[in-house]
């Protein structure tokens, strides 16, 4: 039975027995509501048919059942046409492609499969207040290995947009900014809009993977990015 004020939780991955596990894991909190789904197939038409979409969906990267699209090409569909819905990518691929276009994509997080015991809730509970999840650094390394060096970009930014640049990547809201700098939120606002348009960001997932190209060591300790 689904209960309205709780989150909504939906998981699409092709082998039962994990989505299992995943639902054993998640209704122990009573927090969630639980589905599943094992194909894009299978996840498009209940999204299309459904009185209430997930606030989360759990995405395998590689699906395997016939005819179905990969985590990726369904992570693209699914943020244009649902922005609401947060998507948390779930991998057993240490794959350097997947993880960069995944990030280009704008999936809300990464989660290794093999951490998802110590990690999944973690994960859903970051992805619900509205910031990303990157999982262990394993991940992050990859990521970091696949970016190419540039000119660093966050140079255009005032030393102002910086420590809030800074403050984005570590998760904080508007909010949580607003009172850490005492500043207005409508400040805060306005100097995220600006930092937006020089560095061409679209998603929060973009903070992050720009601090990574240009090596901002704050960002790469508090992550625990090895160079």
């Amino acid at each position: 039975m689904l209960i309205m004020s709780r989150k909504f939780i939906c998981i699409t991955d092709d082998c039962e027995i994990f989505c299992l596990g995943v639902k054993s894991i998640i209704e122990s909190t009573k927090k969630y509501d639980f589905t599943e789904t094992h194909s894009s197939g299978e996840l498009f038409n209940f999204l299309n048919e459904t009185n209430r979409l997930p606030d989360i969906i759990l995405l395998d990267v590689k699906l395997k059942k016939f005819g179905s699209l990969n985590g990726l090409e369904i992570a693209s569909i699914v943020k244009h046409e649902y922005p609401t819905i947060k998507i948390i990518i779930l991998t057993s691929f240490d794959e350097n492609d997947v993880l960069k276009k995944a990030l280009e994509v704008g999936v809300d997080g990464f989660l290794p499969k093999e951490t998802i015991t110590e990690e999944l809730l973690d994960a859903i509970g970051c992805v619900l207040d509205g910031q990303n999840y990157l999982g262990k650094n394993t991940s992050f390394q990859a990521i970091n290995n696949v970016l190419k060096k540039k000119a660093s970009r966050t140079g255009l930014l005032t030393k102002t947009e910086m420590n809030l640049f800074l403050l984005i990547c570590k998760g904080h809201t508007n909010q949580q900014i607003a009172e850490k700098l005492n500043v207005s939120i409508h400040t805060v606002e306005t100097h995220r809009s600006n930092i937006k348009n020089k560095l061409s960001i679209k998603t929060d997932v973009d903070y992050i993977k720009i601090a990574i190209e240009d090596n901002i060591e704050e960002v790469m300790e508090f992550y625990e990015i090895k160079k």
